[in-house]
Formats: C-alpha cells, structure tokens, sequence
C-alpha cells in the first residue's frame, strides 16, 4: 500500500491519541495541523512528539 498517497484527517488522529500515552502537550501539537494533512506529514509530526513511524502504522493497523 502506497501511503504517500493516503491522507489523514483529524478525526484519525484523534481517534489515536488514546492509545498512544502522549502528553497534553504532545497531543495539542499533533491536533494543531491543518487537516487533512498527507500520510508523510502526520508522520513526521507523530516523530517529533517522539512515536516512530512503525507504531504509528502498527497503531493506525497498517502492520501485523
């Protein structure tokens, strides 16, 4: 599955944040984007809150 491609909006996101322990702080960053946003650039603002990639997609269900 190509996820450049896939956007993400942020009900997505939302729908993540209790799963991924985050700080208030941390969450109000993610929640800040414009959405929708592309696969890549909620990823990259996952990394800098400190979740890699492969949990973000093993989270988001994309991984076994």
């Amino acid at each position: 599955m190509d996820l450049t491609r896939l956007l993400i909006t942020r009900q997505h996101v939302v729908d993540l944040l209790p799963i991924m322990g985050l700080s208030p702080e941390q969450e109000a960053r993610l929640l800040a984007l414009h959405y929708p946003v592309a696969f890549n650039e909620a990823a990259a603002a996952f990394e800098s809150v400190g979740v890699e990639l492969d949990t973000l997609t093993d989270r988001m269900g994309g991984s076994p």
